[in-house]
């Protein structure tokens, strides 16, 4: 009987283990979207032919 509550530990741990690795996924899908959101946006931006086409870089 002093295996039951090894079990009961055992089943805690893998569920805990279970809930972070899903928080730890749903917090990497909420950064691809925002990283997806960010890049749509930045496309969608028109593009000048006149501005920020040539860097002066000894400016």
């Amino acid at each position: 009987m002093t295996e039951l509550p090894a079990m009961i530990a055992a089943n805690m741990a893998m569920t805990q283990q279970a809930i972070a690795l899903e928080m730890i996924k749903q917090a990497a899908d909420m950064q691809q979207q925002m990283v997806q959101m960010l890049q749509e946006s930045v496309a969608s931006v028109p593009v000048s032919s006149s501005r920020g086409t040539a860097v002066n870089i000894a400016a």
